[in-house]
């Protein structure tokens, strides 16, 4: 794949000539159908399962699709329907666990998920939500887990996996459902996951101390027939920015969520109070980490920009603006590849010769290696089929042949990006002083 202008024509990413028309297709102001248009059905199909695997179903499906081929409408309004059938399951999973909290005396907050709506997702009945995310101190959090134990709920996976994870293991309920290769399933159980953190600092090597102060300022929200105690406008806008963040340092699938940072702030642009507030309460060193993904996010779906984000953008520092143009992209893409790039970022983010050391060091090594248990169990969805001894076994060496040529490579790649991250920054820095 070659590296293509997406968004804006700021950044670039190497995807597929299909992704790219996906990409088109998804844009805030300018989008365009054509490209999707000339797909035949073979091109349809796989783009269709990226979507799925990105999460970018909806927010298609959400587009005018009428145009499409007869049977990939029928796919799209499906999964609407289904999506929007399984909304009161997630409504009824979050009442009777918020009863077990309130009744153990946890107090909690909503993150992500239904509180996306209707700032970042149009509505909760058309937004895949697979679990449902309880932030709780951490001093609360083992409480939270028992209570939430003591209504039959199981924890997904071994503790020592979530050891580095911003919450306990994630916990499932699944009842008598089986899986019936419907990624949409409308009696799919929602997961919960209980947070101890909105940032951890002790993983990314950022530290963020005033993100605390957010539990300090929560709100009730109310959705439909239904309330839920929730971050801030000002501090959802924050924290949905630095999970964005996240994702890209630790390689997860971050298109979706940067796509509802977009929505956001495209939908927020002339709301000159709002920027007034976040300038208000969010120091300059978190206004800068927040505006990173902020503006990949904007540049990467062609959202409006309000006056103090772009003002805030513009005075990074020329290496991370430099970083933004020349990574960006691919970061956001992250399935095409596994890079280093966000090690860079978080080299220039760092404020400390110590995590800098570190953080060079887990850039140069390679990330853990799993198990052949571990790797067995991945399937393509929860509850899926696990692969028998003989696949096991090849999946397992093609695992480990994997890792062993995309680490070589990723670290010639990183050697290289930031020889040209120095070069660009050192020509940015010449340009602002002539």
């Amino acid at each position: 794949m070659r590296a293509r202008l997406i968004g804006n024509g700021l950044l670039t990413a190497r995807v597929s000539d299909d992704v790219a028309a996906l990409l088109d297709a998804l844009q805030l102001q300018g989008a365009s159908m054509d490209r999707l248009l000339a797909l035949d059905d073979t091109r349809w199909r796989e783009l269709l399962r990226y979507c799925d695997d990105m999460c970018l179903t909806l927010p298609l499906a959400l587009r005018s699709y009428e145009q499409f081929p007869a049977w990939v409408c029928n796919r799209l309004r499906t999964n609407l329907a289904d999506t929007a059938q399984r909304f009161p399951l997630v409504q009824a999973a979050y009442c009777e666990a918020s009863a077990a909290l309130a009744e153990a005396g946890v107090p909690f907050l909503v993150i992500k998920g239904f509180a996306q709506s209707p700032d970042f997702a149009k509505a909760p009945q058309f937004r895949m939500q697979g679990d449902i995310d309880f932030y709780v101190p951490r001093e609360k959090a083992v409480r939270a887990v028992k209570a939430l134990e003591a209504i039959g709920y199981e924890g997904a996976g071994p503790e020592e996996d979530f050891q580095k994870a911003d919450h306990h293991p994630t916990l499932i309920r699944w009842g008598n459902w089986k899986w019936r290769e419907n990624r949409f399933d409308p009696e799919l159980p929602p997961a919960l996951e209980v947070h101890h953190c909105l940032w951890n600092a002790a993983v990314y090597l950022i530290p963020l101390p005033e993100i605390d102060e957010f539990w300090n300022r929560r709100v009730d929200r109310k959705l439909g027939d239904f309330s839920f105690p929730a971050l801030s406008a000002v501090d959802h806008f924050g924290y949905f920015s630095l999970h964005v963040l996240r994702e890209m340092l630790s390689g997860g699938r971050a298109l979706h969520n940067a796509l509802e940072l977009a929505t956001f702030i495209h939908g927020r642009a002339d709301d000159a109070a709002f920027w007034t507030e976040w300038q208000g309460l969010h120091s300059p060193r978190l206004r800068q980490v927040e505006s990173i993904p902020a503006a990949l996010a904007s540049a990467a779906f062609s959202s409006r920009l309000p006056d103090a984000l772009r003002e805030q953008i513009d005075r990074l520092p020329a290496e991370q603006r430099a970083w933004i143009e020349s990574c960006g992209g691919d970061m956001l893409a992250a399935s095409f590849g596994r890079t280093r790039d966000g090690r860079l970022l978080q080299f220039m983010l760092s404020e400390s010769p110590r995590t800098r050391r570190k953080i060079l060091w887990r850039a140069l090594l390679p990330g853990a290696i799993a198990s052949p248990r571990r790797v067995g169990t991945r399937s393509g969805y929860p509850g899926g089929p696990r692969p028998g001894p003989v696949r096991l076994l090849w999946k397992y060496a093609a695992y480990v042949t994997s890792c062993s040529f995309f680490h070589g490579t990723a670290i010639l790649r990183l050697v290289a990006t930031g020889l040209r991250l120095w070069l660009s920054s050192f020509a940015l820095r010449r340009a602002v002083r002539s």
